[in-house]
């Protein structure tokens, strides 16, 4: 009986700390965006994808639209949290990722990434100076086959790089040109996923204060 009460109790705990994160990712009124990281994204079909060189190019052209089209990638109005953009670490670190070995024509089930593999990711990223809340999207899949591009929205401490919050979503692609047919899955994400950030914290920060 004890030992299945301290289990019932460590359930609880465990429950309750991972509310507790996800708690405090809601009740932001500040984040800072950090954009596109494509150092764990694949990117599936051949006929789509044939040059690992234009796709490195490719991730910076991807990440510019935050800040060139600031209307219709807008962060700060679909998520309704106030933002600031800083796309110097993901920048930084695509522009070091060798893409050869990420164009593949083999059938992968996708999203392809586990928390594990996210934990990662925001581990590696370097320090930051300011206490905070970031927010970043890990590219997961582009896959030519359904038009599809999957990203996990990933909210983090900036202190301590803990996940606060962790959710894939999907985005169609669509349009004329390889830099638009994948802006527009990512435009796509954002519309799906900024709604859905935005309802769940506004009865955070109403209810919950």
């Amino acid at each position: 009986m004890k030992k299945i009460v301290l289990s019932l109790f460590a359930i609880v705990f465990v429950f309750s700390l991972h509310a507790q994160n996800v708690n405090e990712a809601y009740k932001a009124h500040t984040i800072t965006f950090l954009g596109l990281d494509y150092t764990a994204a694949i990117f599936v079909g051949t006929n789509g994808f044939n040059d690992p060189a234009a796709i490195k190019t490719l991730t910076m052209s991807w990440n510019s639209l935050f800040i060139s089209e600031p209307n219709k990638y807008n962060i700060q109005k679909f998520f309704k949290v106030l933002t600031t953009i800083n796309l110097k670490i993901v920048n930084n670190r695509n522009s070091q990722t060798d893409f050869t070995n990420r164009i593949t024509d083999k059938q992968i089930d996708l999203p392809h990434l586990t928390d594990s593999d996210i934990e990662t990711i925001i581990s590696g990223y370097p320090d930051f100076n300011e206490k905070g809340v970031s927010l970043v999207f890990i590219v997961d899949a582009y896959d030519k086959r359904t038009a599809t591009a999957w990203y996990h929205f990933v909210f983090f401490d900036n202190l301590t790089k803990k996940i606060l919050l962790n959710y894939p979503v999907s985005g169609t692609a669509g349009g004329g040109g390889l830099r638009n047919y994948w802006a527009n899955s990512c435009y796509k994400a954002i519309l799906k996923g900024g709604s859905r950030y935005s309802a769940t914290a506004e009865f955070y920060r109403d209810y919950t204060r």
